[in-house]
């Protein structure tokens, strides 16, 4: 009986012992990680301000600075939105990231595959930039906008179940990053059917990222009330 109470715990201590290994490796994890994107997120912001009209590179100079910005004016807003849009992608996933205690190889997977599909989305970009008013071209970059978004929702759902998550943000917080997600992948599955009405439409429906936002917060505050309310 003794014998078994001791192999018992030295099992309970094993797996302590482990848990604590698993842990400490999430948490260099997790930092390594963090370096990674942030390092990534910077290389893509870099690389869409190089597609900006550039004297060197285009062939134009003073007097054709004018022609070059009114006649391709489209080409550079797209490109203006794509930068908007990875910076708040980067600033949610710092926020993300933020709420973490550590990670593990599953987490870090999503995480890798979501910054893939910002990469593939800037390649669309600049091949938007290339062939303008492609509409296969502006599908892709919805699509794949999409993708990175709802993959960032799924992380945090999959952190939340795997105990990823600190302890420090509250039940109220945790759900209102649901919400704080939840805008941009929507939106970029409402873009794809403007894509079909050419760029002008599909650009400026890029602006619904400005009542869904609004309306995910509503919702959100609503949600809290009601739980808070006696």
């Amino acid at each position: 009986m003794l014998k078994k109470v001791k192999e018992i715990g030295k099992d309970a201590l094993t797996k302590t012992q482990i848990t604590k290994a698993i842990i400490e490796r999430g948490e260099k994890q997790l930092w390594r990680l963090s370096v990674l994107i942030d390092v990534i997120y910077a290389l893509m912001i870099y690389k869409l301000f190089t597609l900006m009209p550039n004297p060197d590179i285009d062939g134009f100079g003073r007097d054709e600075l004018y022609n070059v910005l009114t006649k391709s004016y489209l080409n550079y807003t797209v490109i203006l939105v794509g930068i908007v849009l990875v910076i708040l992608y980067w600033g949610l996933s710092n926020r993300l990231f933020g709420n973490l205690s550590h990670t593990n190889s599953a987490h870090s997977t999503l995480s890798i595959l979501q910054i893939f599909s910002l990469m593939l989305y800037i390649y669309f970009v600049r091949l938007d930039a290339q062939f303008p008013g492609e509409t296969s071209l502006m599908v892709m970059q919805s699509f794949l906008l999409a993708i990175a978004g709802f993959l960032s929702v799924f992380s945090w759902h999959y952190a939340l179940k795997s105990n990823l998550v600190s302890e420090a943000p509250s039940a109220i917080e945790k759900d209102n990053m649901y919400f704080k997600l939840l805008p941009e992948p929507v939106v970029s599955v409402l873009t794809l059917p403007f894509a079909f009405f050419g760029p002008l439409y599909w650009t400026l429906s890029w602006l619904l990222l400005i009542p869904v936002g609004y309306l995910a917060k509503k919702v959100h505050t609503s949600m809290v009330t009601k739980k808070t309310s006696p």
